[in-house]
């Protein structure tokens, strides 16, 4: 799967997330058998935790920085902002590295 195939993807699993209520009680209780479900290669002993801001809580989450290249380590620490840094390849990847979900909402914003 490419970067765009997982991005779609990803927007579909975000977007059926927040039109279906039952499945998003599933996935935010097992995400990784969610996700096998959909056809996700989700590895074993992978954790996936799926979160939900609120009006009282916001999660910010992070990419794992050994896995970032120099190049978007160097565009982030030069000021650019974090959607951009995500549109580097972090967000695209998701269902290819079986990163957080909540990097899913930037690729759900992508086209």
């Amino acid at each position: 799967m490419n970067d765009e195939q997982s991005a779609r993807a990803a927007a579909d699993l975000y977007a059926r997330a927040l039109t279906d209520a039952d499945f998003k009680a599933q996935l935010m209780a097992d995400a990784p058998s969610v996700l096998r479900a959909e056809g996700v290669d989700v590895p074993e002993g992978m954790n996936i935790t799926v979160l939900e801001n609120s009006a009282s809580m916001y999660y910010i989450i992070l990419p794992d920085s050994e896995s970032l290249s120099d190049e978007v380590l160097a565009a982030a620490s030069g000021g650019s902002s974090a959607s951009t840094a995500s549109s580097a390849g972090t967000a695209g990847t998701f269902l290819g590295t079986i990163g957080t979900f909540g990097t899913a909402g930037s690729a759900g914003s992508a086209g």
